[in-house]
């Protein structure tokens, strides 16, 4: 082999391996763009399902809101003594009479 022949297949093994340097540097990009799309894709995921989750979060703390409200109502004073007097005939004057039972019951 000449040097003119050396020299050309040096210039070959050269520009292969730039060849192959640039296929490598532009399938890394390449992979790293589809990376990327993909962590975009998920964050967008999963901040929509945050915000899903904390819109469920208030309705259950307003609703909470509204049983508690609701439970407070229902146990008044008055309304219990409204619904003892309406539904089961008693009367406030009831507590002050005495009730004998006959002997043997118990």
């Amino acid at each position: 082999m000449n040097t003119s022949q050396k020299r050309k297949k040096q210039i070959d093994s050269l520009q292969t391996r730039k060849g192959l340097l640039w296929f490598f540097l532009i399938m890394v990009l390449a992979a790293e763009l589809i990376c990327n799309a993909w962590i975009r894709s998920e964050s967008s995921q999963a901040m929509i399902m945050i915000a899903k989750t904390e819109s469920q979060i208030r309705d259950m703390a307003d609703y909470r809101q509204a049983l508690s409200v609701e439970l407070a109502r229902l146990k008044s004073d008055a309304r219990i003594s409204r619904i003892a007097r309406t539904r089961l005939g008693l009367t406030p004057d009831i507590f002050n009479q005495t009730i004998y039972l006959p002997k043997g019951t118990n």
